[in-house]
């Protein structure tokens, strides 16, 4: 795939005038290089209707009425490119664009009734060098412009030939996306059976395939080929050499529940990549393997794939419980699992009934025996994952119904209340992708695993969503993408005083400097870190500034951290409203030269954050200011030129923050 392709696609599918002007180009001609695009751009729909993103049903309609508009136009080989296209992306082909037998050219795609040597039409199709589960998709884009009844019949009676090859390549139309197609298969080992063409090493693929399938007909039919097998007492045949398994690496789930795994595998002199992705909701989503030359190239590709997304190494005893859960999902593997399971020595696995979030993420139950106060800690350790890891930046918001509410909403109160409600209806979601996080990072031996055991923990106990550090990250990045997508109208509403919370408690006399009692800040360093936040020239979100401010820091006492965050919020509303109405700083000439020190200092680490105060963002004269704020915090004696000149600095640098 061209670079071009893979970062226009993405953005083409969420964009409806875009899609119809590609499809109107490709109502022209269909030559190879829109073919491409075309490909991705479903896959991308593909996705989108998976993740219930916005207008993603409206956008695929245009497909579909395209199809149906612009099919009679095109010859046979334009119909089997587009359909193939569809196929690559997981999708069905429309009806209007398969090749029928009033097609000029059907004969080119065969009749069964027309060609009884199925066999030769196969080798003819497949390179003799491809086999395998990357065999049988050549055959199924192949077949996938044939009308259903006629791609059904062409399945069933590949496998009723009882050629080995053909027979070998049954087996994965077994897993097809397409319940037909897994029922036509079916139907075609039963008649095997039927036949005394089913041995012992086909009748354990079999038996381990059921495992696999949904409670389905072709469920109730393959039974019926086992059933026939067993009655005929089938032997014979061979099993295939095991793979020796080298490395397993896996990723973190990303914002939509997807997950890769990565395996290097090998066999006498074949050398594999193993591939699969895991999705909530969708199971083993995808399996493919990699076949390198040497094991210098296998590394070289391995390395390739952890450049490219964050992978923790860990033991194969990972594998087990991870695959079971998925396939206990109400889908079949993707086909090309008949392969990958054999490689990473799980060919013998069977789906499992869903576990629990706690108990996947804690199995021994080390973080949940803990007490209230060291899970506290735990969890407030959450504040820093958007920094400590890669894959947080996609943990965020963005299907359909979140989509309507922040359409109506018209203050920046109104859009933050639906991000809440819209987190809060995915709790479990929530849950589940950071347990599957725990499982991972405990096999790696990593530290974080027991923080988000933790906030798993939290979550199933019914802790308020914005008592946890993490969720506030998580809303802040959707309130980002959501003012990036056309949400940027949203005003502050001046009726409201509820800036961040409802339910926060006002801070009591005294509460802060309590709190932060035996560590390096005071609610002065506090107040002049969070001016420095929001006179800065350059936007940023709490995700961005809390972990410089609190990452390093321990509080003492259950809860202190929420609590801490929760003063933090309020006192930043405080500021930002006398910033706007130009009543601050004032007050700063009235502070003696510890209490301006500790302020200046605070400031000072805020000026230092250089997403918030980029150089090319800054005149001469706020560089002065800003080294005379890092001096008087350091030099009592250097505050008194500074105390007349700030607040009219700070009030012309909200001016230009507040626009």
């Amino acid at each position: 795939m061209s670079r071009w392709v893979e970062a226009w696609s993405g953005r083409i599918a969420g964009d409806a005038d875009a899609v119809s002007g590609l499809l109107a180009e490709m109502s022209r001609d269909v030559p190879e290089s829109l073919l491409e695009l075309f490909t991705t751009t479903l896959d991308s729909l593909r996705m989108n209707l998976e993740n219930a993103e916005k207008d993603a049903e409206r956008i695929f309609a245009l497909v579909q009425d395209w199809t149906d508009k612009v099919a009679f136009g095109f010859e046979t080989p334009q119909k089997m490119a587009l359909c193939q296209a569809f196929i690559r992306a997981g999708l069905q082909p429309p009806d209007a664009i398969r090749v029928g037998v009033d097609d000029d050219d059907f004969e080119g795609l065969i009749s069964v009734a027309d060609v009884p040597d199925i066999a030769a039409l196969v080798r003819e199709l497949i390179p003799e060098d491809v086999a395998g589960y990357p065999a049988s998709m050549i055959l199924r884009e192949a077949i996938g412009a044939m009308p259903q009844d006629a791609a059904m019949a062409f399945v069933h009676q590949m496998i009723v030939q009882a050629v080995p090859e053909l027979v070998a390549m049954g087996r994965y139309f077994l897993l097809d996306a397409q319940e037909d197609m897994r029922l036509a298969a079916a139907a075609g080992f039963v008649d095997l059976a039927q036949a005394g063409d089913v041995d012992a090493a086909l009748l354990a693929d079999l038996i381990r395939l059921r495992k696999w399938l949904p409670d389905s007909a072709p469920r109730l039919k393959l039974d019926q080929a086992i059933k026939e097998a067993l009655r005929r007492e089938a032997s014979g045949g061979s099993a295939p050499r095991p793979w020796r398994m080298h490395r397993v690496l896996a990723s973190l789930p990303d914002g939509t529940g997807s997950q890769s795994i990565a395996a290097n595998v090998s066999r006498g002199s074949e050398k594999c990549i193993a591939m699969l992705m895991l999705k909530a909701g969708h199971g083993i989503k995808d399996t493919y393997a990699i076949p390198c030359s040497s094991a210098t190239e296998q590394r070289a590709m391995l390395a390739e794939i952890e450049s490219n997304v964050a992978l923790y190494e860990v033991p194969a005893d990972y594998l087990p419980v991870a695959l079971a859960q998925a396939l206990g999902e109400t889908l079949p593997p993707a086909p090309g699992f008949l392969d990958v399971s054999e490689m990473l020595g799980q060919g013998e696995i069977t789906p499992a009934d869903p576990l629990p979030p706690v108990e996947i993420a804690d199995p021994d139950g080390l973080v949940t025996t803990l007490s209230a106060q060291k899970r506290g800690r735990l969890i407030g350790q959450s504040l820093q994952w958007a920094g400590d890891f890669d894959m947080a930046q996609s943990w965020f918001v963005t299907n359909a119904s979140l989509s309507d509410a922040l359409d109506a909403a018209r203050t920046e109160q109104q859009a933050e209340r639906a991000v809440w409600n819209e987190l809060e209806l995915q709790r479990n979601d929530w849950s589940m992708l950071f347990a599957r996080a725990a499982a991972v990072l405990r096999h790696a031996d990593h530290d974080e695993w027991r923080a988000f055991a933790a906030v798993v923990h939290a979550v199933e106990t019914g802790r308020a969503l914005k008592k946890t550090p993490i969720f506030e990250m998580i809303a802040a990045l959707t309130l980002d993408l959501a003012e990036q997508e056309g949400f940027d109208a949203l005003v502050p509403d001046p009726m409201e005083d509820e800036v961040f919370d409802d339910d926060i408690v006002p801070e009591g006399k005294g509460e802060l400097a309590r709190l932060l009692k035996g560590t390096t800040l005071s609610p002065d360093s506090i107040d002049g870190y969070l001016t420095g936040i929001l006179v800065a020239p350059e936007f940023t979100t709490p995700p961005d500034w809390l972990p410089p401010l609190l990452g390093e820091i321990s509080f003492a006492g259950e809860g202190s951290v929420q609590r801490v965050l929760d003063i933090l919020m309020l006192r930043y509303g405080t500021i930002r409203d006398a910033l706007m109405v130009d009543d601050f700083g004032a007050d700063l000439r009235k502070y003696g030269k510890r209490q301006f020190a500790n302020w200046l200092d605070g400031f000072a680490q805020a000026g230092a954050l250089p997403d918030a105060w980029p150089k090319r963002a800054l005149s001469a004269d706020d560089r002065n200011i800003l080294r005379r704020i890092r001096d008087g915090a350091e030099q009592p004696d250097a505050q008194t030129t500074l105390k007349p000149l700030l607040p009219a600095w700070l009030q012309l640098m909200a001016a230009r923050a507040f626009g």
